[in-house]
């Protein structure tokens, strides 16, 4: 078999190609495992482990029809 430039630069390319798909497989794969804390979406790593404040709720703006005079 003759290997040229343009065969090495296609099996770089395929290589890299198939390393990208890996790492990202094995990432999703890693994110199904179950963490202490579980996730979120602000990623502070807290998430889980402190209860969180209960707000309450108040309004602004009450909605509603307006009285005639």
């Amino acid at each position: 078999m003759n290997f040229d430039w343009q065969t090495i630069a296609v099996a770089l390319i395929i290589a890299g190609a198939l390393l990208y798909v890996g790492r990202r497989a094995l990432a999703r794969l890693r994110s199904f495992r179950t963490s202490k804390g579980g996730s979120c979406a602000t990623g502070c790593g807290t998430c889980g482990d402190v209860d969180a404040p209960l707000r309450q709720s108040s309004s602004f703006v009450q909605v509603g029809r307006s009285k005639k005079n």
